[in-house]
């Protein structure tokens, strides 16, 4: 299998690569049932495995409204539309419920003084807040591409670290764990230490094994990210001339290019 492998273009290996990483195949393995989430339409499929082995999906648009060229990689860095945001927001959205489904007590929202994304009290520590950063990375994109699975991990928590530990842990007197995930599925290793923490929680409090809340919770979340990409993919994007309508300030867009607080 190896000696094939490097027989690939070098973008093949890559996506073989980060389809081999814990997690990027629960879509895959995951029976079709609309009452768990899991069905995904004929045009979705085929776009998933396109995207999986790193194929052009058909029937794309040759340009994107912004000016450039249209492809994968694109519609996962652009700017119009705020699908970059929705992703992200989704799998916030999602580590909040996981949260909460654990009994973790606490404001499961953002804070704006911290401008982290979720915390809680009591998860690393009794009576201590904890905060977490979400960060869902491309391992296709340009600054990427060159880096192993392992690299992009680290790389990516060290930015949340650099970004948000120092003043939590300084001011806020709380602990900070960065949540890494890749539109492929996968989680880094800081986000699976804490991964495996709700697991066991809920799976004491559930009364069923760890392995079985394991699954079930990788599965919700490569379904999230599969979708939002397929949505930044396919999504409709609109740009109303040149600068917009007069005194209809381009709210979304604004709020995505100059990282708004909200």
């Amino acid at each position: 299998m190896e000696a094939l492998i490097q027989r690939f273009p070098k973008e093949v290996r890559k996506a073989i690569s980060e389809a081999q990483q814990k997690g990027a195949s629960s879509w895959v393995t995951a029976r079709p049932r609309h009452d768990h989430s899991t069905v995904l339409h004929k045009g979705d499929f085929r776009d998933a495995v396109f995207i999986r082995y790193a194929w052009t999906p058909p029937r794309l648009p040759q340009h994107c409204v912004c000016g450039a060229n249209f492809s994968l990689q694109h519609s996962l860095d652009c700017l119009i539309g705020g699908f970059r945001t929705l992703q992200h927001n989704e799998v916030r959205d999602l580590v909040a419920d996981c949260l909460k489904e654990a009994h973790f007590s606490g404001e499961l929202k953002s804070d704006d003084e911290a401008r982290s994304d979720v915390k809680c009290i009591g998860f690393w520590t009794r009576m201590r807040q904890a905060y977490f950063d979400i960060k869902v990375v491309s391992p296709f994109a340009k600054s990427n591409s060159s880096l192993t699975p392992a690299q992009l991990y680290r790389k990516s928590e060290q930015e949340k670290i650099r970004e948000y530990a120092a003043r939590i842990r300084d001011v806020e007197h709380a602990d900070f764990s960065p949540l890494v995930y890749t539109t492929t599925g996968a989680m880094a290793p800081r986000t699976e230490q804490v991964f495996k923490k709700v697991g066991e929680k809920m799976a004491e409090l559930k009364e069923i094994p760890y392995s079985v809340v394991c699954g079930w919770l990788r599965c919700r979340f490569s379904f999230a990210l599969l979708r939002t990409t397929l949505i930044c993919l396919r999504g409709t994007r609109k740009r109303k001339g040149k600068f917009g309508k007069p005194g209809k300030p381009q709210i979304e867009r604004a709020v995505v290019e100059a990282h708004i607080d909200f």
